[in-house]
């Protein structure tokens, strides 16, 4: 029997601070430890996710940029966590510089999903992506990427206005 096709959830929030890095990793600690097969896809430019789970910035020497533009596969940038089951393709400042880089390319909204249709992100049994806080380029990416959107926000009434 052929092994089921990954599912892919983005969590994203254009509001800051509602604990979508939070819940990226601790959903994904959670699938990682009933021996799911995880990868955290960071596309926050400040890398909260990659440090969260121990990635040291100096080591970060590929990421989800280079997947981004292209010049590396899922592969190449995938980095192994402290927990069992769970990688990382780690996010680095040069997100921030993705839009000038891709903002004029005809598919620049279908990158990541590319990327992620790759033989070697079909190992995975889950991929989270882990979005910015802003509706961007990268957040773009990852809604078409996505089978599923997690929006995590705060319950108060201040939310549901922004």
């Amino acid at each position: 029997m052929n092994k089921p096709k990954h599912r892919i959830i983005t969590i994203a929030n254009q509001k800051g601070g509602v604990g979508k890095t939070t819940t990226a990793i601790n959903l994904a600690t959670a699938l990682a430890a009933i021996g799911e097969n995880v990868l955290i896809v960071d596309l926050d430019p400040q890398g909260n996710a990659s440090t969260g789970l121990g990635i040291d910035r100096r080591s970060r020497l590929l990421s989800t940029y280079d997947l981004l533009i292209g010049e590396h596969g899922v592969a190449d940038v995938v980095m192994p966590t402290v927990v069992p089951n769970l990688t990382i393709a780690p996010s680095t400042m040069d997100l921030l510089g993705v839009e000038m880089e891709i903002g004029q390319q005809p598919d620049r909204v279908y990158r990541l999903r590319q990327a992620l249709s790759s033989p070697e992100a079909a190992e995975y049994d889950y991929i989270l992506i882990d979005c910015p806080p802003s509706f961007n380029l990268l957040t773009m990416n990852a809604l078409a990427a996505a089978q599923s959107v997690l929006v995590p926000l705060q319950c108060e009434f201040f939310a549901l206005r922004d």
